[in-house]
């Protein structure tokens, strides 16, 4: 058995929005920015040029910022729940992860984004590892009143890897990643095989293949069963 670990935002959900002023693609986060307004807009980008500019000791500090904006601009249940349900699937991600042979591949998720948008695809596709960055916890009256974060993303993302290669007791070349961004490149180079979907030019540069439909990944599945003997 090996492990099949996935990114969750542009890989199984599209990635929608894009402020002016930011590297990075995003399906939760900056849709928030842009639901809050300009002022929470100018101080999301804000912290994408801390973040550059390695102004943040890690990623949870970056995330705190970001909440703090989602704090002072009064992001509430509905809308954060709102924007969860309404991000859309990547094309054939799960009508293809549906037929992957479990007694060969276990499925784990590792985000840098929202426990609750991973908890809609280990629903939906029947996965039951998941490391998600941040999880919210809104109070009765509907405001964020706390949150759960882990440091799952950048060169994170191997650390909880290592740990479920560990309790599988799997040897560190039984697993294999798909992403799409610029933030999977520490993840795709220390990966034994890498597939960057839809890739950001600096994914596409490191990874063992490339794909443009998830469909594609039952031709590399195979192939990497052959590889290895079955």
């Amino acid at each position: 058995m090996k492990l099949l670990v996935l990114d969750v935002e542009g890989t199984l959900f599209q990635t929608t929005t894009r402020l002016e002023g930011t590297e990075y693609n995003s399906t939760i986060w900056q849709e928030i920015a842009s639901r809050l307004g300009p002022n929470a807009i100018h101080e999301e980008v804000e912290t994408h040029k801390r973040w550059n500019n390695n102004a943040y000791k890690g990623y949870i500090e970056w995330m705190r910022d970001t909440i703090a904006i989602h704090i002072r601009y009064g992001l509430s249940q509905n809308m954060f729940f709102d924007i969860i349900d309404k991000a859309v699937y990547s094309s054939n991600v799960v009508e293809t992860l549906l037929r992957v042979d479990r007694s060969k591949y276990e499925l784990l998720l590792i985000s840098g984004g929202f426990r609750e948008l991973a908890a809609r695809a280990q629903k939906d596709i029947g996965i039951h590892h998941c490391f998600a960055a941040c999880e919210y916890i809104f109070d009765e009256k509907g405001t964020l009143a706390s949150y759960n974060l882990l440091p799952c993303d950048f060169e994170g993302k191997i650390d909880f890897i290592k740990l479920m290669l560990r309790e599988y007791k799997l040897g560190e070349n039984d697993w294999l990643f798909i992403g799409d961004g610029a933030n999977d490149v520490p993840i795709a180079r220390y990966s034994p095989i890498s597939i960057g979907f839809q890739p950001h030019p600096k994914l596409k540069d490191v990874s063992t293949y490339n794909i443009e439909d998830f469909k594609e990944l039952f031709d590399i599945l195979n192939l990497d069963l052959t590889c290895h003997g079955g």
